[in-house]
């Protein structure tokens, strides 16, 4: 079972959930065998529809300067056409802000047409009445960035958008969904880590029911001083106090967890290769988020399963098959199990820093980041 989809939120009553379900079944079985060949097609996709955005944070890893690129909607027409009827959830885009992206409306509506459930990532400032008719219907996880417990913080981090503006937008979405949909998303930096007790207040006085924070990853040198990956002392007892406060106010918390050693976390075997794909802006189909630049077809060269079957999902599929990851899978945290939501686990702070600063530091053994890293750039935006 993929543990990123909730196939119970699918509509019993659509005409393509049975055939969804199926297909989640056979791919279930599919992974279980670790399957070279999958007949079942992936349940979610991460479709990268935009890199525009109307913030100009710090912290992004593209310089709002260069958010340019979109996604053509002929990529989106094979999309629907060859994916979403057996599709499960869509993800668009962790680069931008999806609002942005002029076929949006579109892709709503065709997702509920198909019974296809919303993962969103937004941050906060489009979600206005019109926006929330198009999301609504189909939203099962809506999780709004909020980089700060205060609105000095807030708004020095997310560079554009005003606090109150954003809270009454969330505010207002929490009322609209079902509870436990909508999230607030902090990343976690040296200078506003110690405002999370404080945003599980806020989340709990604006009607929300669930807090996420993940640690900041650097993608510049004038970013590293913020990363708290090498400072555990310092974020355990942030995270102990905030998950107090959540117990006290009903909000539960899904956060970075403390440092621990590998010993800490056990074995298991990534599901993204029978289970979920990337779809880029131009069509490209990728295996991963972390794919170094490596691709395994393109919708607008040929059908989906040339390259869900093709020579480097195979080439990962057999990796796991014969108990010996190969690709960029050896040590990846997505390979990982950890005993409870907030138990202790290594950490790769090369991972997380700035090319410049990891240069030279050694691979550390298992790489937990790799379970929530930001999509690779690697060859797929101007020879990043």
């Amino acid at each position: 079972m993929d543990p990123y989809i909730a196939p119970e939120r699918l509509d019993a009553a659509h005409p393509m959930t049975m055939r969804k379900l199926e297909n989640l079944r056979r791919g279930d079985l599919a992974h279980a065998a670790r399957s070279e060949i999958v007949e079942a097609l992936p349940v979610k996709i991460t479709l990268q529809t935009t890199d525009a955005c109307n913030l100009d944070c710090p912290h992004c890893q593209i310089p709002r300067a260069e958010k340019k690129p979109a996604m053509a909607e002929r990529v989106l027409d094979r999309v629907i056409e060859e994916l979403f009827p057996t599709l499960i959830e869509l993800h668009p885009t962790n680069l931008g802000e999806p609002f942005l992206w002029r076929h949006f409306e579109r892709l709503c509506r065709e997702m509920h047409h198909h019974g296809v459930l919303l993962d969103l990532t937004t941050n906060g400032t489009l979600l206005d009445e019109r926006r929330l008719g198009w999301i609504l219907p189909i939203a099962r996880d809506v999780k709004v960035s909020f980089d700060g417990g205060t609105a000095a913080t807030f708004e020095r981090l997310r560079r554009g958008a005003r606090f109150g503006e954003v809270c009454a937008n969330v505010r207002a979405l929490s009322a609209a969904t079902m509870p436990g949909v909508v999230a607030l998303q902090m990343t976690l930096m040296r200078s506003n880590f110690r405002e999370l007790p404080a945003l599980v207040r806020l989340a709990a006085e604006l009607g929300v029911r669930r807090v996420k924070a993940y640690h900041l990853f650097s993608f510049r040198p004038e970013m590293d001083g913020e990363s708290l990956v090498r400072e555990a002392d310092a974020w355990s007892p942030v995270l102990e106090q905030a998950v107090r406060e959540g117990e006290r106010l009903g909000v539960s918390l899904q956060c970075a967890e403390p440092e621990g050693d590998v010993e800490d976390v056990g074995a298991d075997t990534c599901h993204l290769p029978w289970h979920e794909t990337w779809i880029d802006l131009d069509g490209a189909v990728l295996p991963c988020h972390s794919h170094g630049g490596d691709i395994a077809g393109n919708l607008l060269d040929a059908p989906f399963l040339d390259a869900w079957n093709g020579t480097l999902y195979r080439r990962i599929r057999r990796g796991f098959a014969a108990g010996r990851p190969d690709w960029h899978c050896e040590g990846c945290g997505m390979n990982c199990t950890k005993a409870s939501e907030h138990a202790r686990v290594p950490y790769d702070p090369e991972s997380f820093l700035s090319p410049a600063a990891r240069a030279g530091m050694p691979a550390s053994e298992v790489r937990w980041s790799g379970r929530m890293r930001q999509f690779d750039l690697t060859g797929r935006r101007d020879g990043r």
